[in-house]
């Protein structure tokens, strides 16, 4: 192991459910979601929350899943205090902070798990800031 602070990736996320079909989730869902099918950037953790900001209108068209999400590291975003009655992946405060893309065809129930709907003024404040 480096001595750098930097973690790598965590490559093993246990699975959320059930093998299943490709789903469309809705608008200010709240998920787990296993950080391999992100379509942008390098996570390092293995799952991360994440809000469902723009659902493609169709199932099966090429557009993506646009989520936002959560992190508890001191950064720029939308801050979101801890929620343990909504999960208890929630149980520090955090700042929702990362746009990325999921393909539709990876939202599936063995890579997210809902936690619930992220309300108002969160909701909001991360549409405003994150929506196009």
């Amino acid at each position: 192991m480096s001595n750098n602070r930097r973690r790598s990736h965590a490559w093993l996320a246990t699975a959320k459910g059930e093998p299943g079909e490709p789903f469309l989730p809705k608008v200010g869902e709240l998920y787990l979601i296993t950080t391999t099918i992100f379509a942008l950037g390098n996570d390092p953790g293995a799952s991360r929350p994440g809000v469902v900001i723009v659902v493609p209108a169709e199932p099966g068209s090429r557009f993506p899943i646009e989520v936002v999400t959560r992190t508890s590291r001191k950064v720029p975003g939308v801050s979101h205090p801890a929620d343990r009655k909504l999960s208890s992946h929630l149980d520090k405060d955090g700042v929702f902070s990362t746009l990325t893309q999921v393909e539709q065809q990876l939202w599936r129930p063995e890579n997210v798990m809902r936690l619930g709907v992220l309300t108002d003024p969160y909701l909001s404040e991360v549409l405003r800031r994150f929506a196009s």
